[in-house]
């Protein structure tokens, strides 16, 4: 009788639930109020910390609501902060975390300085047909510059491992989120003026367009041709060709590398019009020469796969994006691009064989 007591005393006296049972001890829990307040604090440091860096990735996106939103919100905070005077203390935040707060567009980071060469006292002018790349020596190395966008900047780090540097000076110069369709975010024609003048590349090796579908415009961000139209085709070969005689205007050649057909195939049709063009301006041009990648590295059926077979065994050469390669697959690519220079323009195989 005395148990059943204690126990019907205990039971209608039980303490209610704590929220800080199932803690370790010395540890509190905190509201939920409070922590809504820490993260909303949080985001709003993490946006003026990265408000211009922000800012620049959204000025690469194609026109429409998502990009004009985006720049209606940071174009104020960015005026403000340096107003303000907070641009240094967040630029030197943001290289306290190893960013880098005022890189050029398209992550030049991993862009070479452009090294500068003397003007040849004459010029022999256009040429009427395809010219043969001069023979390198190690007192005279060739000057082989990669241009274009993210897919250029992977060909562009292991261009430096497939040619041998006693007789090549690889320039990289791939910029990631460019193209031809926005001279207003970054002005490729322009920056090719310069490359040529200032570095006279023997071999230029293009790999540009993979953002480039999104409508032309001019370096002011008027509208040339709208993309789905009828006029941006022509619009857009013209670019590639204005670009390819920049490149090619001091005696220099182009191998103008194609895109490889991506794992989504509704970007199929417009990335094939854009070899298309590649392909034409190629054959219209001398020292210009169109690496077809899209065949090179289709399935047998021409579909999507992430291998490549070369007669011998099969490799994994895809990223997992299906779109850019892996590092086996730049090497891969970079090889054949070389074997197809001497196919095209006699480039020297000793300088990237053996």
């Amino acid at each position: 009788m005395t148990t059943d007591t204690q126990e019907r005393t205990t039971a209608g006296h039980e303490r209610p639930n704590d929220p800080a049972d199932g803690l370790p001890p010395g540890r509190r829990g905190m509201p939920a109020g409070r922590v809504l307040v820490v993260l909303l604090v949080g985001i709003l440091l993490w946006g003026l910390l990265y408000a211009p860096e922000l800012k620049r990735s959204s000025e690469a996106q194609p026109d429409g609501i998502r990009r004009t939103v985006s720049l209606a919100i940071l174009r104020p905070v960015v005026w403000v902060e340096g107003r303000l005077g907070l641009t240094g203390l967040i630029d030197n935040a943001s290289s306290a975390l190893g960013r880098r707060p005022n890189e050029a567009v398209g992550g030049a980071g991993d862009v070479d300085p452009l090294p500068s060469v003397p003007t040849p006292s004459h010029l022999s002018g256009h040429p009427q047909r395809d010219t043969k790349i001069r023979e390198p020596t190690a007192a005279k190395p060739l000057r082989v510059v990669v241009v274009g966008d993210s897919l250029a900047q992977g060909i562009g780090s292991f261009a430096e491992r497939v040619f041998k540097p006693s007789l090549v000076d690889v320039i990289k110069q791939g910029r990631i989120s460019t193209g031809l369709s926005r001279p207003d975010y970054f002005n490729w024609p322009a920056q090719m003026r310069l490359i040529v003048d200032r570095s006279r590349p023997d071999l230029t090796i293009v790999m540009l367009g993979e953002n480039d579908a999104q409508s032309l415009v001019t370096p002011e961000g008027q509208l040339v041709a709208q993309v789905g139209t009828g006029d941006f085709p022509p619009a857009y070969e013209q670019r590639v060709r204005s670009f390819a005689r920049v490149a090619t205007s001091e005696g220099g050649h182009v191998i103008w590398v194609g895109l490889p057909n991506p794992r989504d195939t509704r970007r199929w049709e417009f990335i094939e019009r854009q070899n298309g063009a590649f392909q034409a301006v190629a054959d219209g041009l001398t020292n210009v020469a169109f690496f077809d990648t899209w065949n090179t590295f289709a399935a047998p059926g021409g579909g999507y796969t992430a291998y490549y077979h070369d007669g011998k065994q099969l490799t994994l050469v895809r990223a997992d994006d299906g779109v850019h390669f892996n590092a086996d697959g730049y090497t891969i690519l970079m090889r054949l691009v070389a074997r197809f220079a001497t196919q095209q323009f006699q480039l020297d195989p000793r300088t990237y064989e053996g």
